[in-house]
């Protein structure tokens, strides 16, 4: 066997000696696979991977895309005892996570999270101890959650819930051990967790004798132990299929009397007769794994008179040769999902599913080292047979790989089938010199069941690694992410760990540019509306759509054809779903402002997030001032707040009839790309500016209004407030601090809007629909914005003077005014805009804890958790605040500081 820098590296000379390095997959870019070591990885519905840490007993979390992580609370146990966690498992409602730390010599422990409000705050809830040889294996969760899916056509429909079901709708996790049984915890956010119900997966159960788990007890030939399993189930079926790969290992007291025996510092006898070394030679030979994969069927039924768990064990598979290094069941979604009333719960059908269930195992076989090792995926379909209501083995596939070795494995239900990953043989490295680093390892593809084919719709795409010292970062550990659109790929810890997002496969285009593009946003956008439906995080999505080299245009007709699909598919609710959307806007226009350079077009998709933002704003305010209403009063609880929301809504409307007048009286600044004063950006200066959203938008123009009309209600509500005390004294002249000297004359604003608001019914819904994804009107609007424009210039609601000079800025002289320095008034209103709680409008407390919005940035003490009591007890501000509690005004969830 060559040396290691004999294979790596190989030196072409022709002319001119030129240097081309190469690098060759090896044994020890797969130990991790062979030897079972892998590091579990798990990405959550809000955007948070999990990963166990190199070499603590802890979880660390990392929110994507951002790189800063948090660590879940430490169970508490000593640390040093134990190992990382092995096994990982996420509830399908985001809000449960179980982690399994094996012991060094002791007990392992399980421990179960539960997510609190803020999206970094994780609180203990469960700590089980697992003694030695019982120790969890995998774990799966089952509960009433529902997936949402659309189709190509835009349909959009929910899928029954995956597996069955526990009374009071209680998550129930499913746990594997080494023993072959399965733990049933039934868990509850209010109780403590009532002790698990264990089935037997090799014997069928016996409800006279229940199981316990062994502690180390020695058989011949050894322990028999699981190693690997798979937990499959089924839409709307109470049945589950479990399939276990077994291996033989020595046992505890045979190891411990042959080492005794052995002992040299022990005088031995030697009248007595020695053990003979022939039973030791042939448990060596025995031990390792078995040649099957063993099967069990559990059903799992909470009914009156019968035991909840039942198993039954079937046939086991026959596999001699070759590791087992992965095991997957992938079960296809029904092609007619069910879409009942949320309050009817769906009844599982006796007659059991109506589709197959697919198991798929990947082999490796490493032989003597020194070669690329022998690999297969295989494919097993089961079906549910009548009358018996049994699963059994229908079909079985192998797709043997002879140049390409593969690395992962994952079931993909919006693609239909399994996303396979491959690793080359070898390839070329980058060159010391070259700007980037990564360099292609090999290719995921799309694979079809049953018969593993390479699926025609889908085109593979390659696995990019990081290149460092000659050798390559092979993938060890993969999750998708929440929407099925990227990949997460963690490496080896022995070169450093990394990090890696992939690109998954794509629908084949046909060749043409454009049909490409169409794909990628149709694809796009379906994930989006999914997205939003099921309130999971876009993060996936928009990462994509965020990439500096898409063009802007593929950018923009995502969201169109998503605000499309949802409007096609809402049953005349579709105000519901804009300001989910509009939330989205925000996100995808912020994160390509990161990610562009400096210029006209990032400055454009910043003036696009604020629009979004504003209309996210104004919405939430209106839903204050109406919460709080009772008729033409408001509650005076809330006066403060919403004087806070008051001040900042006049601020508003004061900026967008300003942009008004500097369209207005600059006719020339009708062009695309005017020219505008040194510091000020070129996206505000024209009738292009996102700005004008605001006023040929029904669903921006109707919150705006209301938004005006509420303040002057407010404003007149206060001031008829007669002075019977101090409070209401402070009341009336923070108020009239608010509004005395603006620039608008709040009697008329509603009045002119209400005009506007006219003349906007009849514009083309198609512009509307495009200009409210861009978060821009269409140029085909320009019309229409010099007519609104050229309305508000001559209003009496206007009065300038005031407008653009405020009485605070004649304290420190002409010279100081924001006009003639538009840079620094730039700087103050984004200075401002951070000290301003993003909820309730008003300014935030110097040293005081604040939560931090994931998506838009915003900083509000709303959501730091706050207990309250019966909702009755609430003040309607209260009731209002709460609700804003787990989301921000854009739709993002909370944290603490991410």
């Amino acid at each position: 066997m060559p040396p290691i820098h004999e294979r790596n590296l190989s030196i072409a000379a022709k002319g001119k000696a030129k240097e081309s390095v190469h690098w060759h997959l090896g044994w020890w870019d797969l130990i991790h696979s062979l030897e079972g070591t892998r590091r579990p990885v798990q990405w959550s519905k809000s955007s948070v991977i999990f990963t166990p840490h190199e070499s603590r007993a802890y979880i660390l979390a990392r929110h994507f895309p951002t790189s800063r992580q948090f660590a879940l609370p430490s169970p508490p146990i000593p640390l040093d005892n134990y190992e990382p966690a092995t096994v990982i498992s996420l509830c399908p409602t985001d809000d449960w996570l179980f982690a399994y730390f094996p012991g060094n010599g002791c007990p392992g422990m399980g421990c179960v999270w539960r997510k609190e409000a803020q999206l970094d705050n994780w609180s203990l809830r469960e700590c089980w101890p697992y003694p030695v040889g019982g120790g969890v294996v995998t774990a799966a969760w089952t509960c009433h959650h529902r997936e949402w899916v659309v189709s190509e056509t835009g349909k959009s429909s929910r899928l029954p819930p995956l597996g069955p079901l526990a009374p009071y709708a209680n998550p129930l996790l499913l746990l594997v051990t080494e023993a072959h049984l399965l733990h049933v915890y039934s868990l509850s956010p209010y109780t403590k967790t009532p002790p698990p119900t264990r089935a037997p997966l090799l014997q069928p159960i016996d409800p006279m004798h229940p199981p316990t788990d062994p502690e180390s007890v020695g058989k011949i030939g050894g322990d028999r132990v699981c190693v690997k399993a798979a937990i499959g189930l089924c839409y709307q079926y109470p049945t589950i299929l479990i399939a276990m790969r077994s291996a033989l290992l020595p046992s505890q007291t045979s190891t411990q009397a042959f080492q005794s025996s052995m002992d040299l510092g022990l005088p031995v006898d030697l009248g007595q007769p020695q053990p003979s070394e022939a039973p030791f030679v042939q448990e060596w030979e025995l031990w390792g794994e078995e040649p099957t994969i063993s099967l069990c069927e559990v059903r799992i039924e909470y009914r009156p008179g019968v035991p909840p768990v039942l198993s039954r064990p079937l046939p086991p598979i026959h596999h001699p040769s070759s590791h087992l290094v992965e095991l997957t069941f992938y079960c296809p979604p029904p092609s007619h999902a069910p879409n009942p009333p949320l309050s009817i719960a769906p009844k599982a059908d006796p007659k059991g599913p109506q589709h197959p269930l697919y198991l798929a195992a990947t082999f490796l076989d490493a032989d003597d080292y020194t070669s690329i090792p022998k690999s297969e995926i295989i494919s097993y379909t089961f079906v549910n047979g009548l009358p018996a209501n049994f699963w059994g083995l229908k079909s079985e596939t192998i797709r043997p790989s002879q140049t390409k070795v593969p690395c992962f494995l994952l079931p993909s239900s919006a693609r239909g089938g399994f996303l396979a990953g491959f690793l080359d043989a070898g390839g070329l490295l980058p060159r010391r010199k070259s700007k980037s680093q990564e360099t292609i390892i090999g290719s995921v593809e799309m694979l079809k069941p049953p018969d593993l084919s390479t699926h025609e719709d889908w085109e593979s795409v390659p696995i990019l690694s990081h290149a460092q010292h000659g050798a390559v970062d092979v993938p060890v550990s993969v999750a998708l992410s929440p929407n099925e659109a990227l990949v997460c790929c963690i490496s080896s810890p022995l070169l450093g760990s990394h990090f890696a997002i992939q690109a998954l496969p794509r629908r084949i285009s046909g060749g043409s540019s454009s049909v490409l593009t169409g794909h990628l946003y149709g694809d796009l956008s379906r994930h989006l509306v999914a997205a939003i439906r099921a309130h999971y995080s876009p993060s996936d999505v928009v990462h994509a759509l965020a990439m500096p080299m898409l063009p802007t245009e593929v950018t923009v007709n995502t969201l169109y054809h998503a605000l499309t699909t949802m409007e096609a598919d809402s049953y005349g609710l579709m105000d519901m779903w804009v300001g989910e959307l509009l939330g989205v806007a925000t996100e995808v226009y912020s994160a390509r402002t990161q990610r562009l350079d400096r210029g006209p077009e990032q400055e454009l998709c910043a003036a696009r997030r604020q629009t979004a933002h504003e209309i996210a704003s104004l919405s939430a305010c209106c839903g204050a001032f109406d919460s709080c209403r009772e008729g033409d009063s408001y509650d005076l609880d809330a006066v403060w707040q919403l004087l806070g929301m008051t001040g900042w809504i006049i601020e508003f409307v004061e900026k967008l009839f300003k942009e008004c007048i500097f369209v207005g009286e600059r006719p020339e600044a009708t062009a695309s790309t005017p020219t505008p004063r040194e510091g000020v950006s070129t996206a505000g200066k024209s009738l292009d500016s996102p700005i004008f959203l605001h006023l040929v938008h029904p669903y921006a123009l109707t919150r705006l209004k209301a938004a005006v009309e509420h303040v002057k209600r407010f404003h007149d509500h206060i001031s008829r407030l007669p002075a019977k005390g101090e409070e209401s004294h402070i009341a009336k002249d923070v108020l009239l601090d608010i509004t005395e000297g603006i620039g608008v004359d709040l009697q008329l604003v509603g009045p002119l809007l209400a005009e506007i608001m006219q003349e906007t019914k009849g514009l083309d819904a198609q512009n509307l629909r495009r200009s409210l994804a861009s978060c821009c009107p269409v140029p085909a609007l320009k019309p229409q914005i010099r007519k609104i424009v050229n309305k508000i210039l001559p209003s009496k609601a206007i009065d300038r003077a005031r407008l653009f000079i405020k009485p605070t800025e004649l304290t420190d002289g002409v010279a100081r005014l924001a006009l003639s320095e538009p840079s620094a008034g730039a700087q103050s209103a984004s200075l401002r805009e951070k000290n301003t709680d993003v909820v309730k409008k008003s300014t935030l407390v110097r040293n005081k804890a604040a939560s931090v919005c994931v998506r838009c940035g915003g900083r509000s003490d709303v959501a730091m958790g706050r207990k309250m009591g019966m909702e009755s007890a609430l003040s309607r501000w209260q009731a209002w605040e709460k609700n804003w509690q787990l989301r921000c005004v854009c739709g993002g969830l909370w944290s603490s500081g991410l």
